[in-house]
């Protein structure tokens, strides 16, 4: 099947993201989108063409990893399935010197990861007073439980590859991938408090919501603007 996603519209989604910078790649969140939208099958053609026109030969390797784990990470916003769709589609194109076989979380412990997560989840929410914690853990105190200790923990919080900014640029894709605008709206918040600047995180933002509009993608409202930092909040920056 062709892809619906030739060079020319490539090239517009690279002029889109542009002003994400180096730190928060275009490709990478079009990656991550791609499978939060349940898109898997335009992946393989579009990292190829991303690897051949877009990203160092010397590069190649380490984007490819980074990619991967950006997979891994969404899934605690996508969920396992489209992880695992998303990852399988990548992995027939990967060239074997490009491959990274480590289990990175293999030996970590759940105390080192639960606290990591904990702090991570301090960080993204703990200075937004729009977010109130207790809404989830009156809610469902199970889910808090294991949102804050498990995805937060081993999934999130996990730095070794992507770092937490980089970790946000991945969550922030894979919401609007899903239409989960509430959580949308924190996160990019939680990025802005953290030292992400706004035209950043809107040039990334824009170039998920571009593959939905070509991919035919109907959200159930118009994705929500890119907030500004709430008066009373105090950076980190």
């Amino acid at each position: 099947m062709d892809s619906r996603l030739d060079a020319e519209f490539i090239a517009s989604l690279a002029a889109t993201g542009k002003a994400a910078g180096e730190k928060f790649p275009w490709y990478r969140g079009a990656i991550i989108g791609l499978g939060a939208l349940n898109y898997p099958e335009e992946i393989p053609a579009f990292y190829l063409h991303v690897l051949e026109k877009y990203v160092p030969q010397p590069d190649h390797r380490h984007e490819t990893t980074k990619m991967i784990e950006g997979l891994t990470k969404a899934s605690g916003i996508v969920g396992a399935a489209k992880t695992g769709n998303a990852t399988r589609a990548l992995s027939q194109v990967i060239p074997p010197h490009l491959r990274d076989g480590t289990c990175y979380r293999r030996n970590e412990t759940f105390e080192q990861a639960a606290k990591r997560g904990d702090a991570l989840h301090t960080k993204i929410y703990g200075r937004n007073p729009e977010f109130d914690d207790s809404r989830t853990s009156n809610a469902a105190p199970d889910y808090y439980y294991i949102v804050r200790n498990l995805f937060y923990g081993y999934i999130f919080s996990f730095d070794e590859i992507l770092d937490d900014l980089e970790t946000e640029h991945v969550i922030i894709s894979a919401l609007l991938g899903i239409d989960c605008q509430e959580q949308v709206k924190n996160h990019m918040i939680g990025m802005q408090l953290n030292g992400a600047q706004w035209e950043e995180v809107e040039a990334f933002r824009n170039v998920v919501l571009k593959l939905a509009e070509r991919l035919g993608i109907k959200f159930k409202t118009a994705p929500i603007p890119v907030p500004r930092i709430p008066s009373g909040a105090e950076s980190h920056v």
